[in-house]
């Protein structure tokens, strides 16, 4: 059965690989935007000083970016092998194909639908050997995992779901 899904995916990675980009930068800003100096409060009782916690923003920080870096590289690696294989089509089925996944216009034509799926199938297989990544359900549950932008208290949140379908 073909994954329709599945194909669609591929024909967006390039818009896909442009949004991590994006929030990364987005990250990065609103790291270096926040206030890093102490500062006092108080309460009824005392007055305390609360400092910028260092060794936790850091830590976000670099595992967002080394997150988002990591998925960005499986996807360029996806994006490169399933450009490679849309050059060598003929125009006309590389036409449909794109016309069908990439504008959303109806279509019917199953021997190069069932061609592309299979060479999708095999280019997530040598993702999945290139980047030894999880080969049962739990990849797709923890790709939605890492979807989501990561910063601040959502990163905490995000990398305890990370941990219970890694089940650590």
């Amino acid at each position: 059965m073909i994954d329709e899904d599945l194909i669609a995916y591929y024909f967006s990675l390039n818009k896909r690989i442009t949004r991590i980009k994006w929030r990364l930068r987005e990250t990065r800003i609103d790291f270096y935007q926040q206030t890093m100096s102490s500062y006092y409060t108080s309460d009824n009782e005392a007055m305390y000083i609360h400092g910028f916690p260092v060794e936790s923003k850091v830590i976000e920080l670099v595992d967002s970016e080394e997150q988002a870096k990591s998925r960005m590289a499986v996807m360029k690696f996806k994006q490169r092998h399933f450009l490679a294989y849309m050059k060598q089509l003929p125009q006309a089925d590389r036409y449909f194909l794109t016309h069908k996944y990439k504008w959303q216009e109806g279509g019917l034509n199953d021997r190069v639908e069932r061609e592309c799926f299979e060479e999708i199938q095999e280019i997530e297989e040598a993702a999945g050997y290139r980047f030894e990544l999880v080969d049962d359900n739990r990849a797709s549950k923890l790709e939605k995992a890492c979807e989501s932008p990561t910063t601040g208290e959502q990163f905490t949140t995000h990398f305890e779901d990370m941990l219970k379908l890694l089940e650590v």
